[in-house]
């Protein structure tokens, strides 16, 4: 530890033994600071925190979805800020960052925000010397843009960019998504050889499912399901997707994991790592599945030959991945998809008729309208019928 940092310490130490008021409890309980936190897997691993009497501070823009402004933001501390803009303005955070009320050292500092380089660049600068450990959410994408040798499950290790320039650039244009992922994994990796580097930890993840999803991918394809007969488009797979096997991971899973890793030994640190559901199902099993956790006949699925014919998972074209290093060094036991599966569908049948979800339902049913059937009104029918649920009131217009 530099000597500045060893001043700046007793400087806060000092300050809290003379001020009578001051919160002491923030020196005996953990304390992580997390960018997001308000998405599906966000919220997931902020209430998983709660529940081990962690200190929470959040920043983000202050959107608060499906039932968040209830069961988090009454018990985290949330400083508004955009991570697009530099955090340079962001003076709330700022002001927090030096003030009593924060701790000497964030536990961890936990991403589920940063899809650029600058955006690790502009934390790890504002938070220089106060940060123990930088767990970052990244993707299954990254792999997407290297070079993959093999035919065998993805690993950690395929993680490398082509060689050659040309190349290279090939393959950023393949995905763009992906190569930024990778971009901010590389910010991280390059820093912590330095005096003031921060040790990290990626966690590399395929499409996440659960309760709460922004996405809504989960719920259109279950809606598709259940209301198959009242929906135009037939439900179906893209051809090239019929057989192919797919990584998912659990949310609540994930939120596990992060909040284990934060008290890890450095075994961890400056590694990557996989995480996905043992079972890898296709598509068409996804789907199969769903008809039997809705306890509904098998409806046909149609192969779809058009070169863009419509899926919303899997959101990568190299395949699923292994989880072999994670389960050595993470310790790594995922739910069942069974379980899972069974767990998610209820959820969302009853998020169809739960006043609190309204919004998100509505948001369900114009994608299933604009995109999935010629007559929406028939949507609406389905919903009635097998649902009781009815739109078009005061607080249902679509």
């Amino acid at each position: 530890m530099t000597f500045s940092i060893w001043i700046m310490l007793f400087h806060w130490i000092f300050r809290a033994e003379s001020v009578p008021n001051v919160q002491y409890d923030i020196l005996s309980r953990k304390t992580v600071l997390i960018f997001g936190g308000n998405g599906l897997l966000g919220s997931a691993t902020t209430e998983r925190l709660l529940r081990s009497n962690f200190n929470i501070v959040l920043i983000n823009r202050g959107n608060w979805y499906w039932d968040t402004a209830d069961t988090i933001k009454p018990f985290v501390r949330h400083l508004k800020c955009d991570r697009m803009q530099s955090l340079q303005r962001c003076s709330g955070l700022q002001h927090y960052i030096w003030s009593l009320d924060a701790p000497p050292m964030f536990d961890a500092v936990i991403d589920f925000s940063a899809y650029h380089p600058f955006e690790i660049t502009e934390s790890l600068t504002l938070l220089q010397g106060k940060i123990k450990r930088y767990i970052y959410i990244s993707s299954d994408s990254v792999y997407e843009v290297c070079n993959k040798t093999h035919t065998g499950l993805t690993r950690e290790e395929d993680a490398v960019r082509p060689k050659e320039d040309k190349e290279r650039e090939q393959y950023i244009l393949k995905d763009d998504y992906g190569n930024r992922k990778l971009q901010c994994e590389e910010t991280l990796r390059s820093q912590v050889d330095d005096v003031t580097g921060v040790p990290f930890v990626a966690l590399r993840l395929p499409d996440v499912v659960g309760a709460r999803d922004n996405t809504h991918r989960w719920w259109i394809y279950q809606l598709w399901v259940k209301l198959s007969e009242y929906i135009d488009k037939p439900l179906s797979v893209p051809q090239h997707l019929w057989n192919r096997p797919m990584s998912l991971v659990y949310a609540n899973d994930v939120a596990e994991v992060i909040a284990n890793v934060i008290t890890m030994g450095p075994q961890v640190n400056d590694e990557a790592f996989n995480l996905a559901f043992n079972e890898m199902p296709t598509l068409v099993n996804f789907l199969h599945s769903i008809m039997d956790a809705l306890n509904l006949d098998d409806i046909d699925i149609h192969v779809d030959e058009s070169v863009e014919a419509f899926h919303l998972f899997p959101s990568v074209r190299l395949g699923p991945i292994d989880t072999s290093k994670s389960k050595k060094l993470l310790n790594w036991n995922p739910t069942s998809w069974h379980d899972v599966l069974y767990e998610t569908v209820a959820f969302y049948e009853d998020a169809v008729r739960n006043v609190t979800f309204h919004s998100a339902r509505n948001d369900v049913i114009r994608i299933i309208q604009q995109h999935l059937t010629r007559d929406p009104a028939k949507v609406v029918r389905g919903l009635w019928n097998e649902y009781k649920v009815m739109l078009g009131g005061k607080h249902d217009e679509l």
